[in-house]
């Protein structure tokens, strides 16, 4: 499952608790957010779930938070392997 779609559920669960939940559904969904937006959302979650009463609903939320943070963990370690294979094929390019 993709970062998107787990932000999605997310949204889903958060529907009728924050007001904001649907009009970031159809922008997520619509593709119209970029990364950098996207991962920003992982701390208005957080925010969100404390001001949450229900603790059931509270509960799937923080799991569903912490799902996100560890796909934003992944990718960035992800990135950093990218990077030093980038590197590696420079200097070997260079040495050519």
């Amino acid at each position: 499952m993709s970062k998107k779609e787990y932000i999605l559920k997310i949204l889903d669960a958060l529907m009728g608790y924050w007001p904001l939940a649907r009009g970031l559904k159809i922008l997520v969904n619509g593709n119209a957010l970029d990364d950098k937006t996207i991962d920003s959302l992982v701390d208005i979650f957080a925010k969100t779930i404390n001001e949450i009463q229900n603790s059931e609903t509270k509960q799937k939320l923080q799991k569903s938070k912490e799902v996100l943070e560890q796909l934003k963990k992944i990718e960035r370690e992800q990135h950093i392997r990218d990077q030093k294979s980038l590197d590696d094929l420079d200097a070997m390019i260079k040495d050519i």
